[in-house]
Order: C-alpha cells, then sequence, then structure tokens
C-alpha cells in the first residue's frame, strides 16, 4: 500500500538490506519487457497461486523444516549426522 507509511517503511528496509534498485509491481515489469520486444506469454503474481485460497504461501517451499517427511526441506542436524548412517545400516540389513 503506497499510502501506509509503515509499508513504505519496510519496502525500503528490503531495498536498501538487499541492495536493491526501487521496486516496482509486476505489471510495470512486464510492461518493460513487453515495450523492448520480448514477447510474455505468461505473467502472474507468486504470492497469489493458491495463498489466497488457503493453500501453502509461494515462499513455502524455500524454508527450512525438521519434519523429515518435508523431505527437500528438511535439515539434518547435528543428531542426524551421527544417526543417519546407523539408520541407513540398519535398512540395509534389513
Amino acid at each position: 500500500d503506497g499510502k501506509n507509511e509503515h509499508h513504505r517503511r519496510m519496502k525500503k528496509d528490503i531495498e536498501v538490506g538487499d541492495g536493491l534498485p526501487d521496486l516496482v509491481h509486476t505489471s510495470v515489469c512486464t510492461k518493460a519487457l513487453g515495450d523492448v520486444g520480448f514477447d510474455v506469454l505468461e505473467a502472474r503474481d507468486a504470492m497469489q497461486d493458491g495463498h489466497l485460497e488457503g493453500g501453502e504461501a509461494w515462499y513455502v517451499p524455500l524454508t527450512a523444516s525438521w519434519n523429515p517427511t518435508k523431505w527437500p526441506r528438511f535439515q539434518f542436524n547435528p543428531v542426524m549426522f551421527k544417526a543417519m548412517p546407523l539408520i541407513l545400516r540398519f535398512f540395509e540389513l534389513v
């Protein structure tokens, strides 16, 4: 929200913290791509994919998880580094 001071401050902090230029809406980027000759076949805001219908947010696959059933997101901790060889050897014997 461009009128909300808190939102403007958060946007500026993100830009400064990540070394980014002024952030613009995705529609501005899509229009700029079309203006320079690209054929834009699809453009969407990933933030709205499923999140508004009660699904997972777009960034959930990027977040870490301690749940081993969430395999790509699962983080091995020092305990697991010691336990995993034992677990794998057990399954090898079974």
